[in-house]
């Protein structure tokens, strides 16, 4: 007998409006960082236009240098807390098909159609480079690539690290553990800033470990 309307809705998990609204300003500041890489902060895109002034590039450099210290990584904590209570409903058989079909998908379709036709029209309108399509293809540029997707290649890896650990531990029931205190949070905060620095010293932003 199928279930009543009532009791799907009661075993829909509710939506935490807070943790909506956390997405859409982290959103925001992943497209204003995009921006100011394009018109002279530090980092990689597909197109850019950089300013000559140091009035625009000092802020914009501190703006994304501040930025990229805490949004992805945000982005990330929220993807883990919430990846047990998922896994725990779906069971592993279900939870890894799902994340293939919404990591996995995405993945090939941005890195095989939309990220090499992308970075065709900027090679050919926005550096005058007049080649077609399939010579750009050939070799004019190393177009299989994860390209702003790189994050959704990490969640799907630390995804199916987090499988491969449950599967392992599965007779393991972790004992609960209190909220850190907020020293706790400002030693913890601080310790990463340190090891950050010296990381940082020996792989300096835009480092890639390939592939």
């Amino acid at each position: 007998m199928p279930a009543s309307p009532t009791t799907q809705k009661a075993n829909q998990p509710k939506k935490i409006h807070y943790i909506d609204t956390l997405k859409v300003l982290l959103t925001i500041l992943v497209v204003l960082h995009h921006c100011f890489i394009t018109y002279g902060a530090p980092g990689g895109w597909y197109y850019s236009e950089n300013a000559k002034n140091a009035i625009a590039i000092v802020p914009m450099t501190i703006f994304v240098s501040v930025n990229q210290a805490f949004f992805m990584g945000f982005f990330f904590f929220l993807s883990a807390y919430f990846i047990k209570p998922s896994y725990d409903r779906k069971g592993a058989a279900k939870f890894i098909t799902d994340r293939l079909l919404r990591l996995g998908v995405p993945l090939v379709f941005y890195s095989f159609i939309l990220s090499p036709l992308l970075s065709y029209l900027v090679y050919y309108f926005g550096y005058g480079q007049h080649v077609t399509y399939l010579q750009y293809l050939g070799g004019f540029h190393p177009w299989i690539d994860f390209g702003v997707l790189w994050f959704v290649a990490a969640l799907l890896l630390f995804t199916l690290v987090y499988v491969a650990v449950r599967a392992y531990t599965k007779n393991w029931v972790p004992k609960p553990l209190a909220a850190p205190s907020a020293g706790a949070i400002m030693l913890f905060a601080a310790a990463v800033g340190i090891a950050s620095f010296f990381v940082r010293t020996r792989l300096p932003v835009g480092w890639v470990l390939k592939p």
